[in-house]
Protein backbone atom coordinates (compact mmCIF):
# COMPACT_ATOMS: atom_id res chain seq x y z
CA UNK A 1 0.00 0.00 0.00
CA UNK A 2 2.86 2.37 0.76
CA UNK A 3 4.33 1.80 -2.74
CA UNK A 4 1.00 2.73 -4.40
CA UNK A 5 0.94 6.11 -2.63
CA UNK A 6 4.42 6.98 -3.91
CA UNK A 7 3.42 6.26 -7.53
CA UNK A 8 0.36 8.48 -7.20
CA UNK A 9 2.43 11.32 -5.77
CA UNK A 10 5.01 10.93 -8.53
CA UNK A 11 2.32 11.05 -11.21
CA UNK A 12 0.76 14.13 -9.64
CA UNK A 13 4.13 15.93 -9.48
CA UNK A 14 4.76 15.04 -13.13
CA UNK A 15 1.38 16.46 -14.24
CA UNK A 16 1.80 19.63 -12.17
CA UNK A 17 5.29 20.33 -13.53
CA UNK A 18 4.29 19.93 -17.16
CA UNK A 19 0.96 21.69 -16.61
CA UNK A 20 2.67 24.83 -15.33
CA UNK A 21 5.19 24.66 -18.20
CA UNK A 22 2.36 24.50 -20.75
CA UNK A 23 0.59 27.45 -19.14
CA UNK A 24 3.78 29.54 -19.33
CA UNK A 25 4.26 28.60 -23.00
CA UNK A 26 0.68 29.63 -23.87
CA UNK A 27 1.11 32.99 -22.09
CA UNK A 28 4.39 33.69 -23.91
CA UNK A 29 2.88 32.85 -27.31
CA UNK A 30 -0.15 35.07 -26.63
CA UNK A 31 2.13 37.96 -25.61
CA UNK A 32 4.20 37.56 -28.78
CA UNK A 33 1.12 37.54 -31.01
CA UNK A 34 -0.16 40.69 -29.33
CA UNK A 35 3.20 42.48 -29.63
CA UNK A 36 3.72 41.50 -33.26
CA UNK A 37 0.24 42.53 -34.46
CA UNK A 38 -2.26 43.86 -31.93
CA UNK A 39 -4.94 44.04 -34.65
CA UNK A 40 -5.20 40.25 -34.55
CA UNK A 41 -6.42 40.41 -30.95
CA UNK A 42 -9.15 43.03 -31.33
CA UNK A 43 -11.89 43.53 -33.85
CA UNK A 44 -11.21 47.23 -34.45
CA UNK A 45 -8.13 49.15 -35.53
CA UNK A 46 -6.10 50.59 -38.38
CA UNK A 47 -2.73 49.53 -39.77
CA UNK A 48 -0.60 51.03 -42.52
CA UNK A 49 0.45 54.50 -43.69
CA UNK A 50 3.78 54.17 -41.83
CA UNK A 51 4.86 57.81 -42.35
CA UNK A 52 1.29 59.11 -42.21
CA UNK A 53 0.00 57.25 -39.14
CA UNK A 54 -3.71 57.02 -38.42
CA UNK A 55 -4.04 58.39 -34.89
CA UNK A 56 -7.76 57.76 -34.52
CA UNK A 57 -10.74 56.73 -36.60
CA UNK A 58 -14.52 56.42 -36.45
CA UNK A 59 -16.82 54.15 -38.42
CA UNK A 60 -20.45 55.26 -38.56
CA UNK A 61 -23.53 54.97 -40.75
CA UNK A 62 -22.16 57.95 -42.73
CA UNK A 63 -18.83 56.23 -43.52
CA UNK A 64 -15.31 56.37 -42.14
CA UNK A 65 -13.34 59.32 -40.77
CA UNK A 66 -9.62 58.97 -40.03
CA UNK A 67 -7.25 61.37 -38.26
CA UNK A 68 -3.89 61.34 -40.07
CA UNK A 69 -0.63 63.02 -39.01
CA UNK A 70 2.13 63.94 -41.46
CA UNK A 71 5.33 62.50 -39.95
CA UNK A 72 7.37 62.56 -43.16
CA UNK A 73 9.32 65.65 -42.11
CA UNK A 74 8.20 67.48 -45.27
CA UNK A 75 5.15 69.36 -46.42
CA UNK A 76 3.05 67.18 -48.71
CA UNK A 77 1.26 68.41 -51.82
CA UNK A 78 -1.32 66.80 -54.12
CA UNK A 79 -2.52 64.42 -51.41
CA UNK A 80 -5.29 62.11 -52.61
CA UNK A 81 -6.83 59.20 -50.72
CA UNK A 82 -8.85 56.46 -52.41
CA UNK A 83 -10.07 53.00 -51.55
CA UNK A 84 -13.10 50.95 -50.73
CA UNK A 85 -15.22 50.19 -47.67
CA UNK A 86 -16.49 46.61 -47.55
CA UNK A 87 -19.44 45.56 -45.45
CA UNK A 88 -20.60 42.02 -46.08
CA UNK A 89 -20.85 41.74 -49.87
CA UNK A 90 -21.31 45.50 -50.39
CA UNK A 91 -18.23 47.41 -51.58
CA UNK A 92 -18.35 51.21 -51.66
CA UNK A 93 -15.54 53.12 -53.41
CA UNK A 94 -14.39 56.16 -51.42
CA UNK A 95 -12.18 59.19 -52.12
CA UNK A 96 -10.82 62.15 -50.19
CA UNK A 97 -11.02 64.83 -51.35
CA UNK A 98 -14.15 63.91 -53.30
CA UNK A 99 -13.18 66.25 -56.15
CA UNK A 100 -10.02 64.85 -57.83
CA UNK A 101 -9.01 68.35 -59.00
CA UNK A 102 -8.75 69.61 -55.40
CA UNK A 103 -5.14 70.15 -54.33
CA UNK A 104 -4.84 68.99 -50.71
CA UNK A 105 -1.72 69.96 -48.76
CA UNK A 106 -0.60 68.62 -45.38
CA UNK A 107 2.03 70.63 -43.52
CA UNK A 108 4.90 69.16 -41.51
CA UNK A 109 3.55 67.44 -38.36
CA UNK A 110 0.03 68.63 -39.25
CA UNK A 111 -3.09 66.56 -38.57
CA UNK A 112 -6.05 66.26 -40.91
CA UNK A 113 -9.43 64.56 -40.62
CA UNK A 114 -10.16 62.66 -43.82
CA UNK A 115 -13.85 61.74 -44.17
CA UNK A 116 -14.79 58.90 -46.52
CA UNK A 117 -18.53 59.09 -47.19
CA UNK A 118 -20.41 55.80 -47.50
CA UNK A 119 -23.83 54.53 -46.47
CA UNK A 120 -23.20 51.76 -43.93
CA UNK A 121 -25.50 49.59 -41.84
CA UNK A 122 -25.05 48.10 -38.38
CA UNK A 123 -22.24 45.54 -38.28
CA UNK A 124 -18.55 45.26 -39.04
CA UNK A 125 -16.87 47.13 -41.89
CA UNK A 126 -13.41 47.00 -43.43
CA UNK A 127 -11.78 49.86 -45.33
CA UNK A 128 -8.78 49.40 -47.61
CA UNK A 129 -7.24 52.81 -48.29
CA UNK A 130 -4.51 54.13 -50.59
CA UNK A 131 -2.79 57.50 -50.51
CA UNK A 132 -0.72 59.21 -53.20
CA UNK A 133 1.24 62.36 -52.36
CA UNK A 134 4.16 64.46 -53.56
CA UNK A 135 6.85 65.18 -50.93
CA UNK A 136 8.73 67.86 -52.86
CA UNK A 137 11.02 65.44 -54.68
CA UNK A 138 9.00 62.36 -55.54
CA UNK A 139 5.46 61.09 -55.80
CA UNK A 140 4.91 58.37 -53.21
CA UNK A 141 2.12 56.02 -52.24
CA UNK A 142 1.08 53.97 -49.20
CA UNK A 143 -1.73 51.66 -48.15
CA UNK A 144 -3.71 51.14 -44.96
CA UNK A 145 -6.54 49.00 -43.68
CA UNK A 146 -9.13 49.81 -41.01
CA UNK A 147 -11.63 47.48 -39.33
CA UNK A 148 -14.48 48.80 -37.25
CA UNK A 149 -18.06 48.28 -36.16
CA UNK A 150 -21.03 50.44 -37.04
CA UNK A 151 -23.23 50.63 -33.95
Amino acid sequence: MFLKDKRGQSALEYLMTYGWALIVIVIVIAALVFLINPQQVGTEGCTGFARLPIGNFQVSEAGLTVKITNETGRSLQDVHFSGAITQGTDVTPVNYPTDPDTNTTIGVNAEINAPFAATLTTGSATADLNVIYHDGDFTRSATASCKGTVA
